[in-house]
């Protein structure tokens, strides 16, 4: 196991889960990317379930690592939005079942720990579906190195934020968007844009979004 931060002053760590840890917590997701169980079942068989647990050992959070080649639906819908698969293997990281803004940023160190040592600069992605749940969670893939390249639809999920761990070359100025201002935000990542930073306003989170 992998210890991360502190929650509550305490140690936590992240663990790889059972596949029936991860499907009791992905039964209370209201989220379409875990329905059907089918194919929740489907990317447990090529991927990795890590995850936190509260008092007691009982799971609290969980996300998986899928590889980006894989046939599950979130890894081929991403391949026909950028293109076939990588010919270096890649990663693609679901959102967090439960859990906390805190929480996501715990696994999201331990799932990039887990595929850097697996192949060291590997290409990374993460999607999230874009609800008024998830905003808060924006801001700690940034923090950990994710920068936001789109926020659309992704074949049933709809609409998503798709997050690229690649370094970026920065190629002007550049300015400050609401996170809620979604039609503005999604038109700078469609001219190539993309968010590298949050802060946080009196309106809410904004977003550095830079030309790249």
């Amino acid at each position: 196991m992998i210890e991360l931060c502190e929650r509550a002053v305490q140690p936590v760590q992240a663990r790889r889960f059972s596949a029936e840890e991860f499907c009791s917590l992905a039964q209370t997701e209201a989220g379409s990317l875990y329905r059907p169980r089918s194919e929740v079942l489907r990317m447990l068989a090529v991927g990795e379930a890590f995850g936190l647990c509260a008092a007691g050992s009982r799971p609290d959070t969980a996300m998986l690592v899928l590889p980006a080649e894989a046939d599950v639906s979130v890894a081929a819908a991403l391949r026909e939005v950028y293109g076939r698969a990588p010919r270096r293997r890649g990663f693609v990281f679901t959102p967090p079942v439960g859990g906390t803004a805190a929480d996501a940023q715990c696994l999201l160190q331990a799932a990039m720990a887990y595929v850097r040592r697996r192949v060291p600069g590997c290409p990374v992605w993460a999607v999230l579906e874009c609800t008024p749940e998830t905003e808060q969670l924006v801001p700690a893939y940034l923090a950990q190195g994710f920068a936001l390249r789109a926020l659309r639809p992704l074949n049933s999920l709809s609409p998503c934020y798709i997050f690229s761990a690649a370094s970026l070359e920065e190629s002007g100025e550049g300015v400050w968007v609401a996170l809620s201002d979604a039609t503005h935000l999604a038109l700078l990542l469609c001219r190539g844009w993309a968010a590298v930073a949050s802060r946080i306003t009196p309106e809410g989170c904004a977003l550095r979004v830079v030309p790249v």
